[in-house]
């Protein structure tokens, strides 16, 4: 008797008929755990090469972290960036790497990543719906050698979410959202902050607002899709097109390991525990440790951390999954994770952390300060930068890190959580929350923060006068092009990243490091296939995305580097199952 105990692709019930087999219930070629870049991915090159394919999510929505984050991608020479004519070159590429890296540079892995990063790309948007377009963002480090000012980060195209229909709530949910549900993309914040600023800024918030009213009145959130949302939703278009299964709530407990090589899972289904033949391979892309207290304590080293902004199931099942079946870690990392600094901000019982912000990442007006009062950082560098200063700065074992600035700047810019005037009217609120802390005078914070006041004021007085001179002889803020990104020229200064903290109240805000994903994964060779102890593949069983050690080892060198290997791992690791599945057919017919 058949026996239903699920949801299809096409949202009917599936049934699982067991003909002659009792060892398993359900039949597929590849089964993927995750359903993030990296797992969709993975699943979309499979069903385009042919192969029936099942995803299992854990959650009830799909999309993991990548549905929470800006969805970029780095692929150098990408399509995109040879159509725009950008100056850039894969040898040049991996130079940069090659500096990055340093001492944990793997040239198999870097080679093997930016060979395959443009084909790969092309391979997921030919006849799907997934599309990118190139992004104005520099390489974080685009001064160093091999660095390039544009051309390598790319975005994923908005999308239209009520293409989907009813999968549209399948969907995960951004973590910035306005009125309650209405994406915003970062190239959107300043119109919707000051609308008459222009007609155009006007039109525009007045479109985008008009449509969020009608689509509250049929969907639960705005259906105009960017970043990862977008990404996400693109993924699962495509992935109904070629009738992939997808089962949220569905998490994998156990892979099934039949004379050393893995054949399937057992799959939590609804009140069932279903057996998955999967006559390739398993692909494991479950989101990496993020939320794991145990792994994060023994995995991260010096880099000891509680919080992180990654998917709440991101508890590191792939880890666990194929540890219990003899496969080794590889943590010969710089960093077990890839980082941002987060506020916290506690009211009552809840907690709630806070992103770096849009408008007062690294702007005129603001500097960081440690336990010693002084600055520790260049502001204006890569989130990742400035949490590694943190940690260098003595972090965990002193936890007085924070952002400071004068309530001019606040106003203007927003700090944290707080938006700009208008939209916060007063601070005094998040001041009696602890948010932030609040001094009439640079001595009266410096005591509130515990640190030095003569320190403190130093560090105040020699920041403004280089912001008058227009140089950081310290940090060398405003050098590089990607710290002009965060510039603003408005204020009038010589050098748009600096700008003076003079008028009272004084703020400071602080920080902690947290990560927006892990770094650290199973051992695996370049093809994505998981090595045990003793470095042998454990055949059937492959890696990709955060469930694999990074090809960065825990170093940034540009927006996308954790998304843009997801998506070229998984695509080396189906070209490989694809290519083991061919010589095991020459093999049986030679036998035949």
């Amino acid at each position: 008797m058949d026996k239903p105990i699920g949801r299809s692709g096409n949202d009917k019930t599936i049934t699982f008929p067991r003909g002659n087999r009792l060892d398993h219930d359900w039949e597929t070629d590849v089964l993927v755990v995750g359903s993030g870049a990296a797992g969709l991915s993975a699943a979309l090159y499979a069903a385009k090469a042919g192969l029936r394919v099942t995803v299992c999510e854990k959650s009830p929505r799909i999309g993991g972290t990548t549905a929470l984050s800006n969805g970029m991608i780095w692929v150098p020479c990408s399509p995109h960036a040879r159509s725009a004519e950008i100056d850039d070159s894969l040898a040049k590429a991996k130079t940069y790497l090659q500096h990055e890296l340093g001492i944990h540079y793997r040239a198999g892995f870097v080679e093997a990543y930016l060979e395959d990063g443009p084909t790969a790309l092309t391979a997921l948007e030919n006849g799907t719906e997934v599309k990118f377009t190139l992004a104005s963002v520099p390489d974080y480090h685009s001064s160093q050698v091999g660095g390039v000012d544009k051309g390598r980060a790319l975005s994923p195209a908005p999308y239209d979410g009520r293409l989907l229909g009813s999968d549209f709530d399948l969907i995960g949910d951004p973590i910035r959202v306005v009125l309650g549900g209405m994406m915003i993309s970062s190239g959107e914040v300043r119109s919707f902050l000051n609308p008459f600023q222009s007609f155009a800024s006007l039109k525009h918030v007045l479109r985008r607002l008009s449509r969020y009213v009608r689509d509250r009145l049929s969907y639960r959130r705005g259906t105009e899709l960017s970043g990862g949302n977008a990404l996400i939703a693109r993924l699962l278009a495509s992935l109904r097109k070629y009738d992939v299964e997808i089962w949220p709530a569905s998490p994998v407990i156990d892979l099934i390991l039949e004379e050393g090589r893995v054949t399937g899972a057992v799959v939590k289904l609804i009140d069932s525990e279903v057996r998955v033949c999967a006559s390739h391979a398993v692909i494991l892309a479950t989101g990496g440790f993020a939320h794991n207290a145990q792994l994060r304590a023994e995995l991260s080293g010096p880099h000891q951390h509680d919080d992180t902004l990654a998917h709440p199931d991101a508890t590191g099942d792939g880890i666990r999954l194929a540890t219990r079946r003899g496969a080794a870690i590889d943590n010969d990392v710089a960093s077990a994770g890839f980082w941002t600094p987060v506020s916290i901000l506690k009211s009552g019982s809840c907690s709630q952390i806070v992103p770096y912000g849009w408008l007062d990442r690294g702007r005129p007006g603001v500097i960081a300060v440690g336990p010693n009062g002084k600055r520790f950082v260049n502001e204006s560098n890569s989130y990742h930068d400035i949490c590694l200063a943190i940690f260098k700065g003595g972090y965990p074992a002193d936890k007085r890190f924070y952002f400071i600035c004068d309530h001019d700047f606040v106003r203007l810019r927003g700090m944290g959580h707080l938006l700009p005037w208008p939209w916060t009217l007063s601070i005094d609120k998040y001041a009696s929350l602890g948010y932030i802390k609040v001094g009439k005078t640079i001595e009266e914070l410096a005591n509130r923060l515990g640190l030095d006041p003569a320190e403190l004021q130093k560090t105040i007085e020699e920041h403004n006068a280089h912001a008058a001179e227009g140089r950081d002889p310290l940090f060398k803020r405003g050098e590089s092009v990607f710290n002009r990104t965060q510039g603003d020229p408005a204020v009038g200064m010589k050098n748009p990243n600096l700008g003076a903290i003079r008028n009272a109240p004084f703020v400071a805000l602080p920080i902690v490091p947290a990560t927006l994903g892990t770094a650290t994964g199973l051992a695996t060779d370049t093809d994505g296939k998981v090595l045990d102890e003793n470095g042998r593949p454990i055949m059937g069983l492959y890696a990709c995305g955060n469930d694999m050690t990074s090809p960065m080892r825990g170093i940034y060198p540009g927006a996308g580097i954790t998304i843009g290997p997801a998506i070229v791992f998984a695509y080396r690791a189906v070209n490989s199952i694809l290519l083991s599945a061919h010589q095991g057919q020459k093999a049986a017919a030679s036998r035949a």
